[in-house]
């Protein structure tokens, strides 16, 4: 197995700053990077792939500068972008089987690889026909078919679930649990529900840093304590989210019943409540006044 490691990598764009002194050290296991849009998880992601040079910083794969590795790191890696290009007049079969030459797989290898793959995210049926022809969850699996096409050690996902409907992400998030057992899985996203159930760390970021990591207990214990519900009249909504953070609101008839993301006390009448993986991510990431620092 193998050890990433990122020792203060920055990225500086002109003059502004993607990312910004990030540490880190992964082993094997998924790792959820969870932020926003904008939050600088896709400069983080093509500097793991080696497409991005870090302005600052080292990324080292078992001790060794991944710049200095090469052909060796690509071996070991497998990658789906955010924005996954395809050639439509190509069909799903001879697009994966480009890809696999393209990364010099032995052709009885790639035969036997890419009808797993293919029945792994269930387009076996499909396999003839024109990438064009195929709706945007479609193409995503065939995107992380690709990724996982030489049966990578090191597997970065950037927004891996764009496009898919909720019985795609179920099926696609049981294939990235049972692939964490014995690899690094690194997965950006914004959607808190893609690594609820299967991160076995999850590191959030906002405005290019790492702002809290851990297990999702971890994540949780840190909330604590911040998560209120109440109800209130119509009237009193506007002036509650000018304020803080509500993370839900519900009709309650003539009344709003509110889940407010707060270190204070909001309302009277607020109780508190156990805080979900979503209730932190707002915490961290979505903080409106002083009230809340």
């Amino acid at each position: 197995m193998h050890e990433l490691e990122l020792t203060q990598v920055s990225k500086t764009f002109k003059n502004k700053t993607a990312v910004d002194e990030i540490s880190v050290r992964l082993e094997h296991g998924v790792y959820g990077l969870l932020g926003e849009n904008g939050a600088g998880k896709t400069t983080l992601m093509r500097m793991l792939c080696g497409i991005l040079k870090p302005t600052q910083g080292t990324i080292r794969c078992d001790g060794i500068p991944i710049l200095q590795m090469g052909g060796e790191y690509r071996r070991l890696l497998g990658y789906l972008p955010q924005d996954f290009g395809y050639y439509g007049d190509f069909s799903a079969l001879r697009f994966l089987n480009y890809i696999a030459a393209l990364k010099a797989l032995p052709e009885e290898y790639a035969q036997i690889r890419i009808d797993e793959l293919l029945e792994m995210v269930d387009l076996t049926k499909e396999k003839k026909n024109k990438l064009k022809t195929f709706s945007g969850g479609m193409l995503r699996r065939v995107g992380i078919a690709q990724a996982l096409l030489n049966d990578p050690e090191i597997l970065v996902l950037d927004e891996p679930t764009s496009g898919l409907d909720p019985g795609e992400r179920v099926r696609f998030r049981n294939i990235i649990s049972s692939l964490g057992k014995n690899r690094i899985v690194i997965l950006s996203t914004h959607i808190v529900s893609d690594i609820e159930y299967i991160a076995d760390k999850i590191m959030i970021m906002k405005d290019g840093r790492i702002m809290h990591s851990g297990d999702e207990a971890q994540i949780l214990k840190e909330a604590e304590g911040c998560v209120w519900k109440c109800t209130v009249p119509e009237s009193q909504v506007d002036g509650l989210d000018r304020t803080y953070v509500i993370s839900n609101l519900r009709n309650q008839g003539d009344r709003i019943e509110l889940r407010i993301i707060s270190k204070e006390k909001p309302a009277l009448d607020a109780e508190q409540t156990a805080a979900t993986l979503e209730d932190a991510y707002l915490f961290f990431t979505k903080k409106k006044s002083s009230r809340l620092d």
